[in-house]
């Protein structure tokens, strides 16, 4: 299951700010700022992102930091450096104009791209997203800090902003609402649902509310999910998050029927890949209809071309339905997709075996334990092929007791894909 964070990213991740010249940063919007004797190389300057000529860019700004120091020509050094790859000296440039300036928010938002894009400090993490959400109080800054959460130490430095965050803004929804989803993805799951019941209430921005329904409903707690979904009916009664909460709701609860139909409500609303995906899942797994899981796949696929799961779910649909010809085909474009990754290629391999293709399955099989040694099941799998194949003594020493060990249910992987609903609470 995909961690909380994974589909905040999904959700919320759109393009990096690249281009020729940053928002907030046009000569037009900044030139009574600018002192009149730098004007004309600020134009200059300007005129130069806009071409992406940097290097010509970044020249001017130094002539001009060297009569005056300026927060903008720091801004547009420290761009010019980093669309030119130079991130050290980047990294420089923006820490003194943040020290200038901290509170434009379009420089903020800038900088903390860039801090996604390198490794950055945490306390320059914390100082950024402090500006921004004193700034304003969205969500840029909380994801910021979510961005950064990557080894144990990053959580601990996480926790505290969060619990600092939250004394100095104590009525602010948001950070409750974020704060649990990084105590979720830390294993702390009932800290996080106190941290969204406390709000429950007072949270009036539709996708929080979607974000605690998710909390909660994960965790059991169906009675404070459905709270949730009711006051998101009143907030915003036909809407996408609206019909995505009920949908999630209900599948949480079993009634995957009930869930597909709120989905299907939800499209109407948010024509997505990730409610197009959800769909499929739910036509595969749990409600067993091959051809509807195959529609709302190649549904998906045609708005991006690169969800893996996509092509998995329409080669299961379709080795469930007998066709192991368009399996093939759907399980090759799944591993053009992933080739470091084990599964597709053990799962290319049991295709074959299937079809008693032994030495045609061996090379698919060997990548897998190749990535992964450790999983028995890809060395039994790969053993029973060399057997077929004719390869005893590989088969041995793959897995000695290959003979005696039955394979049982060659797809047991594949049904265990299925989320079974939590215990109510």
């Amino acid at each position: 299951m995909l961690k909380l964070n994974s589909i905040l990213m999904i959700i919320l991740f759109g393009a990096c700010l690249f281009g020729s010249i940053p928002t907030g940063m046009e000569y037009k919007k900044i030139k009574k700022q600018l002192p009149g004797t730098s004007r004309s190389m600020f134009k200059q300057a300007n005129t130069y992102l806009k071409k992406k000529q940097y290097i010509h860019a970044k020249k001017l700004y130094d002539r001009i930091i060297k009569r005056q120091e300026n927060f903008y020509a720091y801004w547009g050094y420290a761009w010019s450096e980093w669309q030119l790859d130079n991130n050290k000296n980047a990294r420089a440039l923006f820490y003194k104009a943040f020290n200038i300036n901290d509170s434009l928010y379009s420089f903020l938002n800038n900088y903390a791209e860039f801090a996604r894009q390198i490794e950055t400090d945490w306390s320059v993490i914390r100082r950024i997203a402090n500006a921004m959400y004193r700034c304003k109080n969205n969500d840029d800054a909380l994801l910021l800090i979510l961005d950064h959460v990557v080894k144990p130490n990053d959580e601990r430095e996480a926790l505290k902003f969060f619990k600092e965050l939250r004394k100095a803004y104590p009525d602010n929804p948001n950070i409750n609402v974020y704060y649990a989803i990084l105590l979720c993805d830390i294993g702390k799951s009932e800290d996080a649902v106190a941290q969204v019941q406390s709000v429950i209430d007072i949270a009036a921005d539709p996708f929080h509310l979607k974000m605690i329904e998710r909390i909660l409903a994960n965790n059991g707690y169906l009675i404070d999910a459905a709270r949730v979904c009711d006051n998101l009916g009143r907030l915003a009664k036909n809407s996408a998050y609206t019909y995505d909460a009920w949908g999630h709701l209900e599948f949480k609860q079993g009634h995957y029927e009930n869930a597909a139909i709120y989905y299907q409500k939800a499209l109407h609303f948010d024509y997505s890949k990730q409610i197009l995906m959800t769909l499929a899942r739910l036509y595969h797994f749990y409600l067993n209809d091959p051809r509807k899981a195959i529609y709302y796949s190649k549904a998906a696929l045609q708005i991006d071309r690169s969800i893996a799961d996509a092509y998995f779910i329409m080669a299961e649909s379709a080795r469930k339905s007998g066709n192991l010809d368009k399996a093939f085909r759907y399980s090759i474009s799944q591993l053009e997709l992933l080739p470091e990754h084990p599964h597709p290629h053990y799962y290319h391999g049991k295709l074959l075996y299937e079809k008693k293709l032994y030495r045609e399955a061996i090379p698919y099989l060997e990548k897998a334990v190749a990535i992964s040694p450790d999983v028995q099941r890809y060395r039994l799998v790969l053993a029973k092929c060399y057997g077929g194949a004719g390869l005893l003594n590989k088969a041995s020493q793959t897995y000695k007791n290959f003979l005696n060990e039955p394979l049982k249910d060659l797809w047991t992987e594949e049904e265990m894909l299925r989320e079974d609903p939590p215990k109510p609470k």
